[in-house]
């Protein structure tokens, strides 16, 4: 029986058994996953941004998180040798109704610490001429990277600590037993104390 069982392989599940691992390395892990591949969904196919958190309320968990999640994964990437850029980003006015929304946005990046800068249309101009605006934000610290090769070193990372990674395990019913839960399978049944459910989109209900 296994101490703890995570049902999803993207970037969310991986981490998580990742983080356990390192945090109860005496414990039984394992992490099931329903295709033959890692990060096979929305983690392999979103845009790749570093996110600034420039948008969220401030003070607001999201806010907190999204600040110190650019950190941590800036700073994991360059532990690991993985490719990131701090490339940075734009945001525009175009129309006059506009401005004010873009004051509200500098105001509310300064107020979640991030390093901004308020940027004139010649300004702009500069880093993307092919934009044609009234004045903009420059945002510093957001990024890219691809996040299925982070989602590999997790692997690596997890595996080398005790993880059991299964891919091909496509879990088809759940039953909860007196000390935890039974996970079925398409192939096989696991036993585990506790079940942590990061199947994105695949969850079952």
């Amino acid at each position: 029986m296994y101490n703890y069982i995570i049902i999803g392989g993207g970037i969310v599940g991986l981490s998580t058994a990742m983080a356990l691992s390192q945090r109860f390395p005496h414990a039984k892990i394992a992490l099931l996953e329903k295709e033959a591949s890692w990060a096979a969904h929305q983690t392999g196919h979103n845009s790749g941004v570093i996110h600034s958190g420039i948008y969220y309320k401030p003070g607001s968990f999201k806010a907190k998180l999204c600040h110190q999640g650019n950190r941590s994964m800036v700073d994991f990437c360059q532990q690991h040798q993985i490719d990131y850029r701090i490339c940075g980003k734009v945001i525009v006015a175009t129309e006059p109704h506009e401005l004010p929304l873009l004051d509200n946005l500098y105001e509310r990046g300064l107020a979640n610490q991030i390093e901004i800068n308020k940027l004139t249309q010649e300004q702009v101009k500069e880093i993307e001429p092919h934009v044609s605006c009234l004045a903009g934000i420059w945002v510093r610290s957001t990024g890219i990277v691809d996040y299925k090769q982070v989602c590999l070193k997790y692997v690596e990372i997890a595996r080398s600590q005790g993880v059991d990674l299964y891919k091909n395990a496509w879990v088809k019913d759940l039953e909860a037993i007196a000390d935890g839960y039974v996970i079925k399978t398409d192939k096989e049944e696991y036993q585990t104390e506790f079940l942590i459910n990061c199947g994105g989109l695949y969850t079952i209900a």
